[in-house]
């Protein structure tokens, strides 16, 4: 009975800890953009109006166009194709060549 008590006040005591708030010493601050190699930093994203109320939005990233012809795709789906069909002979040929666990 005393083996179960020491182990639940051990995990007890280890667990206290879950309950405290999280000490967070990296805190971003506006110093930061001072500091950069601009002189005059830019944040995309952010406006502040006269009333000196901000205004935050997302910027979506650029859109990526394929440029790549049916006949490029095919030839890198053929390679695809091959190399699992390589794998799976290779891997096939090691399992048969096993030896049998009945024998040990």
């Amino acid at each position: 009975m005393t083996r179960l008590a020491t182990i639940a006040a051990v995990t007890l005591v280890g667990t206290a800890n879950a309950f405290t708030l999280p000490q967070n010493n990296m805190i971003a601050s506006r110093s930061a953009l001072s500091m950069a190699d601009d002189k005059n930093p830019v944040e995309r994203g952010v406006s502040m109006d006269q009333d000196g109320k901000s205004n935050v939005w997302a910027i979506e990233p650029k859109m990526e166009i394929e440029n790549k012809s049916s006949e490029e795709k095919t030839g890198s789906v053929l390679l695809a194709v091959g190399g699992l069909a390589i794998f799976g002979a290779i891997a096939a040929a090691a399992l048969t060549n096993l030896p049998d666990p009945n024998q040990f």
